[in-house]
């Protein structure tokens, strides 16, 4: 199966016929999962917006006019370079095709990943009121023992202006992009099982590395450390990012956070935690999706995730082994949503070239 085949299977430009019994198959799994995946979403919503209900329904206001900004453009950032790819001759026929085919269904999921991103920001900002902030030391400690330096010492070893714009253009604004733009490309081809994996994973990272192991290990990060702590340990870090103009964005943000939870304000994107770390765990994530979609975009993705590992680092958002942690827990999270394609019949030879491999070909190979 080609580039442009794969893809088109998923919107409806399929050019081989599927066996009737193989396509029962993956209905009734893409069924049976789907519903397993709704009821755990709406769980770790309910329990959000049950203990902490003002929190909840302020958040889930301030993210659905963001989605209503910045969300069609995400969308068409994902699908008209899928379009161009697929169709080249017709790209707005397969765009209005998948809308048309696939459209109420991606409305639903990307309602519920909103909603689950309110509960996310909910349990994070109640993270210091169920544990307090307590491993930043040990973390620091790890991280300088692993190192034999201060880890951030050693991404500034090269520091430059372009770096540091680097970083920024790529921590703050790409991997938003980035993440909501491979939710919605998923959303929309979710009654697919490669797709429906993805969109599995993306539930248990978000609970398990965002939520769970988040409270777990309470940290506050690099960036806050002597404002928590006490002490001078990462003055010199702090001094060195505000040399360089681009940095400009980690020290607004910081007050923006510090304030927040000072005046116990949730807000847009609040809430203190290091450890794991998430923007690590999502970009992690998305670069095993895209490699089983394409072995060229999981090589970009895979770049762009060490770029985010480096910047985490970097920016004194997190310590190394938040990030190091992070890409752990999601390869295993990765590793355990196979599951979802066994059961498939199994081809000897899968398509791992191609965008969107066949379901046989995924069963043969779920890794």
């Amino acid at each position: 199966m080609g580039l442009q085949d794969g893809v088109a299977a998923d919107a409806g430009f399929s050019r081989q016929p599927q066996g009737d019994l193989s396509q029962t198959t993956d209905d009734r799994k893409v069924a049976y999962v789907s519903r397993k995946l709704l009821l755990l979403c709406l769980i770790y919503i309910a329990l959000a917006a049950l203990f902490w209900p003002s929190v909840y329904w302020r958040v889930t206001l301030l993210y659905v006019f963001q989605l209503i900004m910045w969300g069609p453009f995400s969308c068409l950032a994902v699908i008209v370079p899928a379009a161009v790819i697929v169709s080249p001759r017709a790209p707005i026929g397969f765009i209005k095709t998948s809308l048309r085919s696939n459209g109420l269904r991606a409305a639903l999921v990307v309602t519920v990943f909103v909603l689950s991103l309110s509960a996310f920001t909910t349990y994070k900002v109640n993270i210091p009121g169920i544990m307090p902030f307590y491993s930043d030391k040990a973390l620091a400690d790890i991280g300088e023992f692993l190192h034999g330096q201060a880890p951030w010492r050693i991404a500034h070893a090269f520091d430059s202006d372009t770096l540091a714009m680097l970083v920024a253009l790529t921590y703050s604004k790409v991997w938003f992009v980035e993440w909501f733009g491979m939710v919605f490309f998923a959303a929309l081809f979710a009654n697919q099982l490669v797709h429906l994996r993805y969109l599995t994973a993306l539930a248990f990272v978000t609970m398990a590395v965002g939520t769970f192991l988040a409270t777990l290990f309470s940290s506050v990060g690099p960036i806050f450390y002597d404002q928590f702590l006490g002490g001078h340990r990462y003055v010199e870090l702090l001094e060195i990012l505000k040399r360089r103009p681009s940095n400009e964005h980690v020290l607004l943000y910081s007050d923006y956070l510090l304030g927040s939870y000072q005046a116990n304000r949730p807000d847009l994107g609040t809430g203190i935690s290091a450890m794991p770390s998430m923007h690590v765990a999502v970009a992690t994530l998305n670069a095993f999706y895209l490699a089983r979609l394409s072995r060229w975009l999981g090589a970009a993705g895979w770049m762009f995730a060490i770029f985010i590992l480096f910047g985490s680092i970097y920016t004194g958002w997190h310590y190394a082994v938040d990030s190091y942690i992070a890409m752990l827990v999601v390869t295993v999270i990765w590793r355990r949503t196979a599951a979802i394609f066994d059961g498939l019949p199994r081809v000897p030879n899968p398509t791992a070239g191609a965008l969107h491999p066949s379901p046989a070909a995924l069963a043969a190979n779920p890794a």
